[in-house]
C-alpha cells in the first residue's frame, strides 16, 4: 500500500548508516557507550517503516520541486533527520507507558537493564532506565545536528530547525499531559483528548516531516497551510487507530503488549465514550482496572466486551471516519505536484484506516 515510498526508504536507511557510522569516532572519544548508543538506535530505527521520513519526500514533490524517485540529497538527509526524531520519541515513550517490547524486540532501555543484569550491576531496571533516557537524547541532538548541516538555503534551514524544535516542544507537554491524566481518574472531554491526539501525534507524526519537504522545495504558503492541516487530520486518525490496536489488536502482529494503554491508565476516546456510557456499577469496575498494572487479560476482555456492547467502538469508528472524509478534502485542494504524489496521500489514509501494526 505504501509502494510509493519504497525508494525513499532504502535511501533513508542507506543514510542514516552513513551518518551514524561517521559519528561512531566522535562519539568513542567520549567513551564506549557512545558508538553503542549510535548502533542500538540505528539498529532501532530500522525496524520501522520510516513513514515520517518519506513524508519528507513527498512534501517536497508536491510542492512541484521534484518526484520522489529523483528526490535530492537534502530531502533524504531530513527524512533521517525524522527518523531520528521518532526514533528517540519511541525509546522515552516506552520508558513512560513500561513496555519491554516494541517491534518484538526487546525496547531499548530493557536492553540495557539486561545488560546491567548480566554485568551484576546495581538495580538494573533503574540503570536501564536511566541509560534509555540519554539514548533518547542522543538521537534527537544527533537529528538537530543533521538539520544544521542540510544543503539549502539558510532562510529554509532557518524554518525548519525551528519548526522541529516548536513540534518537539509540544509532543514533550503533550506527553505530560497524557501521563498526568494516566494517574487519575479525571474526566476528560473528547476534544481535549483530541486535542493531546495533535500535538502527542499528530503534528510530528505527518504535519512536521510534510511541512519540511515543502519548505525545503520553496512550497507557497497555502500549500504548507493544506499539508500542515492534512497532517493534523491523518495524524488523529493515526491515533484513534493505535488506541484500537493497542484493545483490539494481535500481540504477535503488532510486535508490542496489547493492553497496555488500559494498565496504564490512559484517556483515549476509547476510555472517555466508554465511561460516559456504563452504569455505576460497571464504572466502579472499569476504574478498578484502568490503571491497575496487575490487570488481568480478563479485566481487559471486560473492558472490550463491554466497549462493543455499548456502541464504544462504532462511535470512536465514526470519529475517524469523519477525520478520513475531512483528510480527502484536504488532498482534493491539493493542486501541486503529480497525481501520483496526491495519489500517495490517500494511499497514506487507506493504510492508515486499514493498518494491523
Amino acid at each position: 500500500m505504501l509502494a510509493y515510498f519504497n525508494s525513499t526508504r532504502d535511501r533513508i536507511s542507506i543514510f542514516l548508516k552513513s551518518f551514524l557510522e561517521e559519528k561512531r569516532p566522535r562519539l568513542a572519544r567520549v567513551n564506549p557507550l557512545g558508538p553503542d548508543a549510535a548502533d542500538r538506535l540505528l539498529d532501532f530505527a530500522l525496524q520501522g517503516k520510516m513513514i515520517r521520513g518519506c513524508l519528507v519526500a513527498l512534501g517536497y514533490a508536491l510542492a512541484g520541486a521534484a518526484s520522489v524517485p529523483a528526490t535530492p540529497e537534502v530531502t533524504i538527509a531530513a527524512g533521517a533527520a525524522m527518523e531520528l526524531f521518532q526514533s528517540g520519541l519511541l525509546v522515552h515513550d516506552d520508558i513512560m507507558d513500561r513496555d519491554l517490547t516494541r517491534r518484538g524486540r526487546s525496547t531499548l532501555f530493557q536492553q540495557y537493564a539486561e545488560l546491567a543484569a548480566r554485568e551484576g550491576r546495581a538495580d538494573p531496571g533503574h540503570s536501564g532506565e536511566a541509560l534509555g533516557i540519554c539514548a533518547g537524547d542522543v538521537a534527537y541532538f544527533l537529528a538537530f545536528e543533521l538539520l544544521a548541516g542540510l544543503d539549502a538555503p539558510p532562510a529554509a534551514l532557518q524554518k525548519v530547525i525551528a519548526l522541529s524544535a516548536r513540534e518537539l516542544t509540544a509532543v514533550g507537554v503533550a506527553q505530560m499531559q497524557d501521563v498526568a491524566w494516566g494517574a487519575s481518574h479525571a474526566e476528560v472531554k473528547d476534544e481535549d483528548i483530541l486535542r493531546m491526539y495533535t500535538y502527542k501525534t499528530s503534528r510530528y507524526t505527518f504535519s512536521l516531516p510534510l511541512m519540511t519537504g515543502g519548505i525545503l522545495a520553496g512550497a507557497a504558503p497555502g500549500l504548507l497551510d493544506l499539508l500542515e492541516t492534512f497532517g493534523e487530520t491523518t495524524g488523529s486518525m493515526f491515533q484513534i487507530r493505535d488506541d484500537e490496536l493497542g484493545l483490539y489488536g494481535d500481540e504477535r502482529e503488532l510486535g508490542k503488549p496489547i493492553g497496555s494503554d488500559v494498565r496504564e491508565g490512559k484517556k483515549t476516546l476509547f476510555y472517555s465514550s466508554l465511561m460516559a456510557r456504563v452504569s455505576a456499577e460497571e464504572r466502579q469496575r472499569l476504574e478498578r482496572i484502568f490503571g491497575n498494572r496487575d490487570s488481568s487479560e480478563a479485566d481487559l476482555a471486560y473492558v472490550r466486551d463491554l466497549a462493543v456492547a455499548r456502541g464504544v467502538s462504532a462511535s470512536v469508528e465514526g470519529v475517524a471516519r469523519g477525520l478520513e472524509a475531512k483528510a480527502r478534502d484536504l488532498i482534493g485542494r491539493i493542486r501541486t505536484g503529480t497525481e501520483a504524489d496526491r495519489g500517495a496521500l490517500g494511499d497514506l489514509l487507506d493504510y492508515t484506516m486499514a493498518r494491523k501494526r
